[in-house]
């Protein structure tokens, strides 16, 4: 049975009694071998847009390392996040601002209930085209909010491509050409995602669970076979 929301690993450790770090590595050990979207399958409508997560380095111990051995150990590019959220502090954002730290994920969804979201490095042709264009049927049509990544794939692939400017349609879009789904889709992905905060390295595998859920016609036994079948690190139970 499906929760309506995901258990904290606390929560979970609770319910099943057994140690919170054991859930962890649970529930690390079946994310991290979630599949992207099968190929294809999305038909018809389909629509795509970038969602931001902050930047996270957690248990990367990048500062611990460098304040051990100063001398050969790189000092890292940022200080932690506290250090610009205290009340008091000289420096109100990192360098380069906040969104230079933005970590991104390209959401893609079809009017079948069929969901993607995949983390990238950056919002270029190239890793946007990776993430979107296998998803998608041959014939399907796209509907973004104008970015100029998506003219650009959509002219080199030569798709069908309806770009809402600001998201918003004009006079001459048809009502069945929007983006409401999919930023519908981003909006319930922050309240998912808002409890764990995860470490970016972890980003791309909580995407793709949070989209998991969302899917139509998951198949959690294919998934759970995966896991069965695949080696897992040594320190996975307690």
């Amino acid at each position: 049975m499906e929760a309506q929301k995901p258990w904290s690993c606390r929560k979970a450790a609770e319910k099943l009694d057994i140690s919170r770090h054991t859930a962890w590595r649970w529930r690390m050990a079946i994310i991290r071998l979630l599949p992207a979207e099968r190929t294809g399958v999305m038909s018809g409508i389909v629509e795509a847009d970038e969602a931001r997560q902050r930047e996270s380095r957690k248990a990367s111990r990048e500062w611990v390392r460098y304040q051990a051995d100063p001398l050969n150990v790189p000092r890292p590019p940022r200080g932690p996040w506290r250090f610009y959220k205290s009340r008091n502090a000289t420096v109100k954002a990192p360098p380069g601002g906040w969104l230079a730290w933005n970590k991104n994920l390209v959401a893609v969804t079809d009017r079948g209930g069929h969901r993607a979201f995949e983390a990238v490095n950056q919002v270029t042709e190239q890793e946007v085209s990776a993430a979107l264009l296998p998803t998608m049927a041959p014939d399907a049509v796209l509907c973004t909010d104008g970015h100029a990544t998506y003219e650009k794939i959509a002219k080199t692939t030569r798709i069908t491509h309806f770009a809402l400017n600001g998201g918003k349609r004009s006079r001459r879009s048809t009502k069945i050409h929007h983006i409401n789904t999919v930023n519908d889709l981003i909006s319930r992905y922050r309240d998912f995602i808002r409890p764990f905060c995860p470490a970016s390295q972890n980003l791309k595998a909580y995407g793709r669970w949070h989209a998991d859920r969302e899917n139509g016609d998951r198949d959690y036994l294919s998934i759970f076979k995966a896991f069965l079948y695949t080696p897992r690190p040594a320190d996975t139970l307690c």
